[in-house]
């Protein structure tokens, strides 16, 4: 090889080595120091964090949502998509070689004044055609880029749904029992007040008391009666909610009601400075990012000469018989560069168009990060005040019972009116619900900080393959 061809190309190497567009690095994010009243780190979540709620039943319940929800077989097939994708990227990384086989006859006018004689030709071809683009400004290798970055970030979308979709199960599922104990309080209540109803109205004829506590006990028994037919209605769309997340039909599916006791778990945070990395959501975004980078490299490469190599061999003839022949042989190879003169302001125009992108993508990641911060901090300050709360209901629930108690008692030996049972009793069922929405505002405080810490996710996880079943069944 000549010295001329070895610096010929020892400059397309070097100038194959240059890359244009910014460098993509992770911005740096603000973050606070510590969170307000938080339990220390412990050990991390376990990726089924749904088991610290210690119901094998809930369990079952989000196992069959990530296995059947079409959101998330949606999100999956997206992600095949952005794959197959990358891959339609990467491909320009290589020559396209091509075997384009011909066959032509023809024949020229004898009456067009060309002064050519009418002519019948016949011509057999069969080239193999190679072109490879020599990627000098790095075009191709920011494409790939971006391509991977958005396969990284439907990963990462991935995982957010996961999350999501456990959360919602979670307290989908709780909250369905919780309005189990709302009923079985109500239910408990109904039976007392059918019983006050008869005891009333028995010593209403007997002409002990007025028709004024019948009246006011038939008052209480069908106003409990209306709260237990809403727990229950409430019942039945958390049961639909359900039968949605995990991909059934509600008419067919049920949850049966049983004895339930809730079990609110302890869930320590990290640091505000690893919540970034603990998101799927926002690492996601980080990739929207990553990715808007690198198509700004892709838009300035538009600016700069593109070079490609063509090449072609094959064989040509007359005749399909001499096709075989070694002087039927043909090739051609060169260089061919496409310089940009003109193009109407399209390369500047997407040159700002992806660097606006970039900066939506970094406004979008950065408020992403502050909305995750306000989360937990909610999600904790929820837990801390709902559990002080709920040590109070839980001692005003002990009084208020004991005091209907004592009512109950005076009423039935004539030593008080019926007012004060009602009042009493009022006051104890008032109680009783509320303790229990506040046990259930606990549990689902307890799933919303999970979620907001991002469960049991770490940056890097692998995309799960489970099985989704597809709606119509397919492939």
């Amino acid at each position: 090889m000549s010295a001329k061809h070895v610096m010929l190309a020892a400059g397309l190497a070097c100038l194959a080595g240059c890359v244009v567009g910014p460098d993509y690095r992770r911005p740096d994010a603000p973050a606070p120091a510590a969170w307000h009243d938080a339990l220390a780190a412990g050990a991390p979540l376990p990726d089924a964090w749904w088991t610290l709620f210690g119901d094998e039943e809930l369990s079952r319940h989000v196992e069959s949502t990530l296995a059947a929800n079409q959101d998330l077989a949606g999100a999956l097939a997206r992600y095949d998509q952005s794959r197959a994708l990358l891959g339609v990227a990467r491909a320009d990384e290589f020559p396209n070689v091509t075997l384009d086989p011909a066959y032509a006859r023809g024949r020229t006018s004898g009456t067009v004044d060309n002064r050519l004689p009418m002519l019948e030709t016949t011509l057999w071809r069969v080239p193999v055609d190679a072109a490879y683009e020599v990627d000098l400004w790095g075009r191709v290798r920011r494409s790939v880029e971006a391509a991977g970055a958005e396969v990284e970030g439907n990963a990462d979308t991935i995982a957010a749904l996961r999350l999501s979709l456990a959360a919602s199960t979670a307290s989908t599922y709780l909250s369905l029992r919780s309005t189990d104990r709302d009923i079985d309080v109500l239910v408990r209540t109904v039976g007392l007040r059918e019983d006050a109803l008869q005891l009333a109205d028995r010593r209403a004829k007997a002409g002990v008391v007025g028709d004024l506590d019948v009246l006011r006990a038939r008052a209480d028994l069908t106003q409990t009666r209306a709260d237990l037919a809403d727990a229950r209605r409430s019942r039945d769309n958390l049961e639909h909610a359900l039968a949605v997340l995990e991909a059934r039909n509600a008419p067919e599916f049920s949850v049966l009601a049983r004895p339930w006791t809730p079990v609110v778990p302890d869930v320590p945070a990290d640091l505000p400075s690893a919540l970034l990395e603990r998101r799927p959501d926002v690492a996601a975004d980080e990739r929207a990012l990553a990715a808007a980078s690198a198509r700004i490299g892709v838009a300035k490469a538009a600016f700069f000469p593109q070079l490609s190599l063509t090449a072609s061999a094959g064989v040509a003839s007359n005749r399909l018989g001499d096709i075989t022949r070694s002087d039927s042989q043909a090739w051609s190879i060169g260089p061919a560069v496409r310089l940009p003169i003109f193009e109407g302001g399209r390369n500047r125009a997407n040159l700002q168009g992806a660097e606006a992108a970039y900066r939506g993508a970094l406004a979008k990641w950065k408020q992403s990060g502050i909305v995750a911060f306000r989360e937990v901090q909610d999600s904790l300050d929820d837990t801390r005040w709902l559990r002080e709360r709920g040590e109070a209901l839980d001692a005003t629930v002990d009084a208020t019972v004991a005091a209907a108690k004592v009512s109950r008692s005076r009423y039935d030996r004539g030593l008080a009116g019926y007012f004060e049972v009602v009042d009493s009793e009022r006051q104890a069922l008032v109680t009783q619900r509320a303790a229990i929405q506040n046990d259930r505002q606990r549990l689902l405080a307890a799933v919303s900080l999970i979620k907001a810490l991002g469960g049991g996710w770490r940056e890097g996880d692998a995309v799960p393959r489970q099985p989704v079943a597809t709606a119509n069944g397919g492939p």
